[in-house]
C-alpha cells in the first residue's frame, strides 16, 4: 500500500460490505436462516477496515458495527486473519458476485496483508 486510504474510500469500502449483506438478505429463496448466515459471514470482512480506520485516526467509524470477537481475532495475527479474508472471497465462501467489488476487497486486504508483513 503506497499510501493510506482516505476515509472516504475505507467509507465506501464498508458501505459496499453493508449494500452486499442487505442484497444476501433481500434474497427470495432460501430459508432465512441461511441467508442471515451468509449475511454474518460479510460482518468478519469490516473488522481490517475497521482497525486501519482506528490507526489512521478516522474517529467516526461506530465501534459498535464490529464485533469483538473479530477484533481480538485481528489483533492477534492479522496477517492470518486477512489471509483467511482474501480465501473466502475467492472460493466463494462470502458471496461477492460483484467481480469489481470482489477484485477491490482482495487487493485492499492483500496491500494490508504486505503491510502488516513488513
Amino acid at each position: 500500500m503506497d499510501e493510506a486510504p482516505s476515509r472516504e474510500q475505507l467509507n465506501e469500502l464498508v458501505n459496499s460490505l453493508c449494500e452486499l449483506q442487505g442484497w444476501i438478505l433481500a434474497q427470495i429463496g432460501p430459508p432465512s436462516h441461511f441467508l442471515q448466515s451468509q449475511a454474518a459471514s460479510v460482518e468478519p470482512l469490516k473488522t481490517p477496515i475497521y482497525v486501519l480506520r482506528q490507526l489512521l485516526s478516522y474517529a467516526d467509524f461506530p465501534k459498535s458495527r464490529v464485533q469483538h470477537q473479530w477484533l481480538a481475532s485481528f489483533r492477534t495475527s492479522p496477517s492470518d486473519y486477512l489471509s483467511e479474508c482474501i480465501t473466502q472471497i475467492k472460493n466463494g465462501d462470502i458471496p461477492v458476485d460483484d467481480l469489481n467489488l470482489r477484485r477491490t476487497l482482495i487487493d485492499f486486504y492483500s496491500d494490508l496483508q504486505e503491510m502488516y508483513e513488513i
